[in-house]
Formats: structure tokens, C-alpha cells, sequence
């Protein structure tokens, strides 16, 4: 799962960097411009992809400009608190729509289960300001939009700084420090800070353990929790035109530092799956 890797909201809220949060495809290598004989006028000629698959320790922060990443992520979840199993999906898409910067933009969680209310939207913008071969460095944005009848539209905004560090060629990092503020009814303040370590033992295998530091409203400490989970993942496909089929598990109240109270019964489980097409 990778930065742009987004997973089903409850999941995504919690763990990912958005991010993101979500680098699903290699950096793109410059065109080779030639100009053509007998004539004024300039071409592009992209070099030819590479005929094995974008290991994804390997992907960085930014999806390239002029690449379109559409996803879709099937669940089941139990909600924490609650005993029912609910069912559904949510899709959207990642558009690197300038360079060094990209718009990911989901819908759902869409419910399938009867009585289950109304899945919270989110967009995200993220830009990267450093990239080196060991680190990525950038700054997020994130709105939350709730349309269950009764909530203000507005649930919250989430500013970010997402990182990845890579200290060999087959071990990710995905970290960040994320800021959710609450600008309606109770207004708060409070933070997120993922943890995200891949492993990379075959280039079209990865495996991953995710967990974050939760803490919903920074005046209470004593309500943080440590969501953990596992994942792994498929890649098929050259450089920036692959497939990625991700399954994810989240224990997503997992761990209460306050009371050392343990909860195994809420999770969120699925399946992420997203493709690249080359817009340009």
C-alpha cells in the first residue's frame, strides 16, 4: 500500500499519511526532445518502459504529472462500539495534475448494508517540496466532508506533513505528522502521526505492518488510541502503467495507552485495487 494507497475511510482517517495519503507509481524519466529533421518543429519521445513491474518501496510520494490512479477498495468493517458487521466500497482517484503536486479524491465509504449511514467523502492535495533517493518530503491537505442529514457538511480539514524514507532498497517508511481540526460543534484540535514500514522481498510482492498514534482531541490525551494492521500487495505491470491489488486488515481501535485496554473486535478489512492511465 502506498501513499496514495487509499483504504476504506475509517482505515484511511487513521493510518494514511494523505494524504494520501496514498505512491503508487515510479517517478517518470524526462522525454528525450530531438528536433526533426527539415523542419521547426520540436518531439517528444518517451524512452520505452521498463518490461518488469514498479516494485513499490520503490514509488514515491507524488503520482507524476499527467497520470490519472483510479481506485476502488471493497470492505467489511465492525465499527468501534458497535457488534454489527457492516459491508461496502468506496472508489476515487489520484490525478497528478502538476508537477511535484496531485488531487486524490474519494467517495464513500458506500455502505451495502441496510441502516448503515452515509460514508464521509475527502479530497486530499499533496505537494512535495524534497526528493531524494532515501527521503520525500511534502505537505498535505485534506478536507472531510460528512453528508449524513443532522452533521454540519464540514466535518473537518487535516493539514499535513507526509514523509517516506527508504533506508535500503527493499524497506519503506511511511510517516508524517497530520493535524485534524474541528471547525464545527465540539471544536477541537487533534493529531495523527502513521507509521507504515514495507518490505519489499520480491519485486511484484510487498509486505507491510501499519499502525498511527491517535489522539482526537489534543485536550484529552487520555483518548488516544493505536490502530494496527497488516497488508501486502500485487504489482503487475511496467513503470507507470501497472496494477496493484492490495489486501489490508486494521484493527482500527486496537490499543488504548490510557487504560492498556486491548479491542480485537473492531476492524475494517478489504481489498484495494488501482490501475495508472497515461493522460498525456
Amino acid at each position: 500500500m502506498g501513499s496514495y494507497r487509499p483504504l476504506a475511510a475509517l482505515a484511511a482517517l487513521l493510518l494514511v499519511p494523505l494524504s494520501g495519503g496514498r505512491a503508487r507509481a515510479a517517478e517518470p524519466s524526462p522525454p528525450y526532445i530531438s528536433p526533426k529533421a527539415g523542419t521547426a518543429r520540436v518531439e517528444a519521445r518517451r524512452p520505452a518502459k521498463p518490461a518488469g513491474p514498479t516494485p513499490m518501496v520503490r514509488r514515491g510520494l507524488i503520482l507524476p504529472s499527467g497520470l490519472l490512479d483510479p481506485y476502488l477498495s471493497p470492505f467489511a468493517e465492525r465499527p468501534v462500539g458497535g457488534d454489527e458487521l457492516r459491508a461496502g466500497t468506496s472508489f476515487g482517484a489520484v490525478w497528478g495534475f502538476l508537477p511535484e503536486m496531485h488531487l486524490d479524491v474519494q467517495i464513500g465509504p458506500n455502505y451495502l448494508t441496510p441502516r448503515a449511514p452515509p460514508g464521509m467523502g475527502r479530497f486530499t492535495v499533496t505537494g512535495r517540496f524534497v526528493q531524494s533517493r532515501p527521503v520525500d518530503l511534502g505537505a498535505s491537505f485534506m478536507v472531510v466532508l460528512d453528508p449524513n442529514p443532522g452533521h454540519a457538511l464540514l466535518s473537518y480539514v487535516q493539514p499535513g506533513l507526509p514523509a517516506i524514507l527508504r533506508p535500503n532498497e527493499h524497506l519503506r517508511i511511511d510517516t508524517g505528522i497530520h493535524v485534524p481540526m474541528y471547525p464545527t460543534g465540539d471544536r477541537r484540535i487533534g493529531l495523527r502521526v502513521p507509521l507504515n514500514v514495507y518490505v519489499q522481498p520480491a519485486d511484484r510482492y510487498h509486505l507491510g505492518a501499519t499502525s498511527a498514534l491517535f489522539v482526537p482531541d489534543t485536550r484529552d490525551p487520555k483518548g488516544t488510541t493505536l490502530p494496527v494492521g497488516l497488508t501486502g500487495g500485487y504489482t503487475a505491470g511496467p513503470e507507470l502503467s501497472f496494477l496493484a491489488i492490495t489486501p489490508y486488515v486494521t484493527w482500527t481501535n486496537f490499543y488504548q495507552p490510557a487504560t492498556g485496554a486491548l479491542d480485537t473486535r473492531s476492524f475494517v478489512a478489504g481489498v484495494i485495487a488501482d490501475f495508472i492511465i497515461d493522460l498525456r
